[in-house]
């Protein structure tokens, strides 16, 4: 049923949101469209035999126009020169990566790769980088707005089913106060906004709420993000956003990052200045008890490179360096105490993951070109070029 429903939302866009707009939704199985357009489709030949007399036409059929005109994505992605932009891993086998070449022309360019259990397709090539999403079990890739706002201009998504590639744009929907499960929080395709997207209905719309940046659902449906104008404040919320609780964090910073362990236990918040050195480390904050109580941690990197990731039992991983060596290395948190890895200093540009999956795009020659891959928590790491 889901495969057929990806047939219509690829091969017949316009008729299914026509078929919306006379009240069937998108969500109706697939067979009851059908039934739905057999219904119609018989009424109007109907219509045309009783007053024409005949039951055919000469003119061609009206053609299904593609959604963009757009140019395959391949020679970005295996451009000598190509660097990686984001990535997101699900398992080993189902990731998505984005690429950028900035040295073949007067603008750079962006792709998308996608590996669903062996299987790879790119995606096309676009003006603004794409961004990389978990979309329950699979990895999925969106192409952003060049306005950096969800106005006019097209978002696109792409992702990889067992039928193969599929691209299509994103329908704009009004913006909301709520959510439902299996929809996406991200502040990644519109600057200083939350965004959701539904890749099941491919659609994506503003979400109205005080939260503006690290939005995080952990596996209890618990939501948090962070939010606060000239301050810091953690806000969550236990129903789609229908309320929202809040707790103050810091009254005099606006900027940080967090992070949530799966089970929403530990929690971990940075506080970041920006200046000549990049983010630069104010506070990193953690709770152990799902934000009843925070300690600060002791002996924290300088710089924030990228993290934290948070474990369910209390400790967590980081990626910063120190004042006078800003090369970036792995800090394992344990106890409230950040310990440094020395032999991974200068390796890493990101860092992501969970327990099981944990990974970051290795530097290589002043360019990030492979992913390095963890599943013992950054013990040992495996690598690897995701195109």
């Amino acid at each position: 049923m889901l495969r057929l429903r990806e047939f219509f939302d690829r091969s017949y866009p316009r008729l299914v949101e026509r078929l919306e707009r006379l009240g069937v939704p998108r969500r109706w199985p697939p067979l009851l469209i059908v039934g739905v357009v057999a219904a119609t489709l018989s009424v109007v030949l109907a219509a045309v035999v009783w007053v024409t007399g005949r039951s055919g036409s000469d003119e061609s059929p009206i053609a299904i126009l593609p959604v963009a005109a757009v140019k395959d994505g391949a020679a970005v992605a295996n451009a000598e020169s190509a660097q990686l932009r984001s990535t997101t891993m699900v398992t080993q086998n189902r990731w998505a990566a984005g690429w950028a070449d900035c040295t073949s022309g007067p603008s750079c360019r962006y792709a998308a790769v996608i590996d669903r259990d062996g299987v790879k397709a790119t995606a096309p090539e676009w003006p603004v980088p794409y961004v990389t999403l978990r979309a329950g079990d699979e990895a999925i890739a969106v192409a952003p707005p060049r306005e950096g706002t969800l106005t006019g201009d097209a978002t696109m998504l792409f992702r990889l089913t067992y039928d193969g590639p599929v691209t299509s744009r994103l329908r704009y929907l009004l913006p909301t106060r709520t959510f439902h499960s299996g929809e996406i929080l991200t502040d990644k395709i519109v600057p200083g906004r939350i965004v959701v997207v539904n890749p099941q209905e491919w659609t994506v719309r503003m979400l109205d709420t005080q939260g503006t940046r690290s939005p995080v659902c952990d596996t209890t449906g618990r939501c948090w993000m962070l939010a606060g104008i000239g301050r810091t404040d953690i806000v969550w919320t236990d129903d789609g956003g229908a309320t929202w609780d809040s707790e103050p964090l810091d009254g005099k910073n606006q900027r940080g990052r967090l992070a949530v362990s799966p089970d929403g236990r530990t929690l971990i918040t940075t506080a970041v200045t920006i200046g000549d050195a990049g983010e630069t480390i104010a506070t990193m904050r953690i709770s152990t008890d799902r934000g009843l109580n925070w300690a600060t941690v002791r002996g924290a990197p300088w710089t924030l490179s990228a993290g934290p990731v948070a474990f369910d039992d209390g400790t967590a991983i980081v990626l910063g360096g120190r004042a006078g060596n800003p090369a970036p290395q792995l800090y394992k948190l344990k106890d409230g105490v950040a310990q440094p890895d020395p032999s991974t200093r200068g390796m890493f540009a990101g860092l992501a993951g969970d327990a099981q999956l944990l990974y970051g795009a290795e530097v290589s020659q002043r360019r990030a070109t492979r992913l390095a891959v963890s599943t013992d928590r950054g013990t040992t790491w495996t690598k690897f070029t995701p195109r």
